[in-house]
Parts: structure tokens; C-alpha cells; sequence
């Protein structure tokens, strides 16, 4: 049986004297693995498809139960990408959370398309990376299932306070009024630690006015936002891999390598 398919490598492994295992998000079947044969041959047509970042279109054949690349051709290939460590390190980090949140067999057109828009906006530097990177981060934990609700305070309905606090197990907001009456969670700590314990994360109104707009914009806007202030944006970004993390229940390589090579 034969087939062909548009999709984006998230992953490249090494196999055999030549060949590569590759791990590709498609719209219509999840993720998908397809085995390339002598792609890492510089005689291979097929090396610049099966390379990491390339969204492409790929020819293949079914046979003894999995995928065999049979040609294809590439889309877009962020070749940008290999020109700048910290971005490149940022690009790494969003395509192992798209692994980490898909499935095989199962549909995932709107994580494809949010995580090819995301590569682009990093390979032309359209926002400060700390923003695109705290925006896909609750993208992610959203289509998790994990989105919290940021409506207003959880006790109180409290909506524009100019502090609220994030309460990151729980997904909801508490206002300064009923932490102060006693929530039971702690304040973010100074230094981020995966941790299934509960945390309040506080925002001021500019961080949180970001947090809805990216759980509320349409995917194809969700980087039309601006935070101006170092400080906000900082915050924004540690908010998103701390909610992410905490629910996923677990770290990434690719995120302590970003972040190592953003404080260099």
C-alpha cells in the first residue's frame, strides 16, 4: 500500500549504517513514523526532507507493518533556524512539547498548523522569543485539556485586581483578597522546580490581560499582543512552562538547554 502525507518532523533517529527513524506530525493522522532508507548518504535526494523542523510532503509505502519513504518533497524547511543557538534551542523545545501532547492515529491539524506558525514567528523573530514561548506553552495546555479558567477569582468572581495569583494545580484564579484570607497553596518560589505540590503564580494586570487573550485568540492571532515591560515578559513565559510542566508531570531537555543558552 502506498500513500503520501504533508507533515512536520519533530524527531530524527539515527538507525543502521545510513538510515533514520523519523517521527512526523501530520494533520490527519497524529504522529506517524516513517523509516528513511540511506538518507544520511549525501548521495540521498531525500536527505533535506528528512531533517528536523522540515515540513514536507512524504511519499511512502507500507510494509511488514510500518512506513518506508519513498520520496517527497519539501514546503518549508525553517532553514533560518540553524543560524541562531537560541532559537533553534526555543524550536527544539516547541516541537518535543507537540510530541509530548499528540497521539498516534488521532487527528491534529490545529496542533500542526499552531506549531508550524510558532516555528515561523521564531525563525523570523516576529515577537520577543520569552512571548512566543509562554503563548505556545498554554496553547499546549489547552489542547491538553488543562486550559485554566482566568474568568476572574474563584471565590470572590473578583475580575481586574492588580495582582491575582494563579493557582497552577488547581487552574484558577485567586484574587489578593482570599489569598490573604488563606488558600492553602504557596507563592511561585524564586527558582522553578517541577513540583506536583500547589503554587500560586501572581500576575499583575498586563500578564494576565496576556494569559486570556492567547487562551481566547483565534490560533492565527495568537501572537498579536504586546508586553513591553522585561519584567512582564519574563513572568509570562515562567507562567506558561510552569503551568505546562506541572501538569504534564514532567520536564524537557530541550527547555533546560533554551533556557542555558538564553542566560549565556
Amino acid at each position: 500500500m502506498r500513500g503520501t502525507v504533508d507533515g512536520l518532523v519533530l524527531r530524527e533517529t539515527e538507525t543502521g549504517e545510513s538510515d533514520k527513524l523519523l517521527t512526523v506530525l501530520t494533520a490527519e493522522h497524529g504522529k506517524i513514523l516513517i523509516c528513511a532508507k540511506g538518507v544520511r548518504s549525501m548521495r540521498s535526494k531525500n536527505m533535506s526532507l528528512c531533517r528536523l523542523f522540515t515540513y514536507g510532503n512524504f511519499e511512502y509505502y507500507e510494509k511488514n507493518g510500518m512506513r518506508w519513504l519513498a520520496g517527497g518533497s519539501v514546503n518549508d524547511s525553517f532553514f533560518k533556524l540553524n543560524s541562531d543557538i537560541e532559537g533553534f534551542a526555543l524550536a527544539a523545545y516547541i516541537l518535543e512539547i507537540a510530541a509530548e501532547i499528540t497521539g498516534e492515529g488521532v487527528e491534529a491539524e490545529e496542533i500542526l498548523r499552531m506549531t508550524l506558525n510558532t516555528l515561523y514567528a521564531i525563525e523570523n523573530k516576529l515577537k520577543p522569543f520569552e512571548i512566543i514561548k509562554g503563548a505556545y506553552e498554554l496553547f499546549a495546555a489547552n489542547c491538553s485539556g488543562f486550559e485554566p479558567d482566568v474568568s476572574g477569582c474563584c471565590r470572590c468572581g473578583e475580575v481586574y485586581a492588580d495582582t491575582m495569583y494563579l493557582d497552577v494545580m488547581n487552574g484558577s484564579l485567586v484574587c489578593q483578597e482570599c489569598r490573604s484570607a488563606g488558600s492553602g497553596a504557596q507563592l511561585m518560589p524564586e527558582l522553578d522546580a517541577f513540583s506536583a505540590r500547589n503554587i500560586l503564580f501572581p500576575m499583575n494586570r498586563s500578564v494576565l490581560a496576556s494569559v486570556r487573550y492567547v487562551l481566547g485568540a483565534r490560533r492565527e492571532r495568537i501572537f498579536a499582543f504586546e508586553l513591553k515591560d522585561e519584567k512582564d515578559i519574563s513572568d509570562f513565559s515562567r507562567l506558561g512552562d510552569t503551568y505546562l510542566l506541572n501538569h504534564l508531570e514532567r520536564g524537557f531537555d530541550t527547555l533546560d538547554f533554551y533556557k542555558t543558552v538564553r542566560n549565556k
